[in-house]
């Protein structure tokens, strides 16, 4: 199940892997079981591929890409030959996904605009989300970047102070 938000990705064993476009976030990896979104053969061979700068060219079902991509894992169709691009494992699978926590901070900084939900509120939301889907972070997104700092503040000065042009 995907959602708009496109902080997380949702673990679904349903979905079918589609190619990215350069720049785009990577769908989460599929794990060992996969199906071909072309043919729906359950077998995959994977290849790990380095980042794509955006100089860069390279062939990809029979076309032409160009980047920038960053580290991924390449699926081929066994039958087919079809293929799509996964981002890498990430330690959340591990573990069973995002905790209450990161949740509450991906609910909280999702909004296109700015909305303050109450904190217990969102722990809520998080929680039931919880029982019913693993939640898997896109560790590339923005929400999951450190925060820049704020501008340092520019103390007022006192116009008793300042110097004025003699005329």
């Amino acid at each position: 199940m995907k959602t708009a938000m496109d902080a997380v990705g949702f673990l679904d064993t349903g979905t079918t892997p589609t190619t990215t476009p350069a720049g785009a976030i990577l769908p989460p990896f599929s794990g060992s079981d996969t199906v071909c979104a072309k043919c729906r053969y359950l077998e995959a061979f994977t290849r790990y591929r380095p980042a794509l700068s955006d100089r860069t060219r390279e062939e990809f079902n029979g076309a032409t890409r160009r980047g920038p991509l960053p580290e991924r894992l390449e699926r081929t169709c066994a039958r087919c030959d079809y293929a799509w691009d996964e981002a890498l494992p990430v330690d959340d699978q591990a573990d069973g996904g995002l905790s209450v926590d990161d949740l509450v901070h991906a609910l909280d900084n999702s909004t296109p605009y700015p909305v303050e939900l109450d904190r217990s509120l969102l722990r809520h939301m998080a929680a039931r989300l919880l029982e019913m889907a693993v939640v898997l972070p896109v560790r590339d997104h923005a929400v999951w970047q450190p925060e820049e700092p704020p501008p340092p503040t520019v103390a007022p000065q006192d116009p008793d102070t300042l110097a004025t042009p003699e005329a």
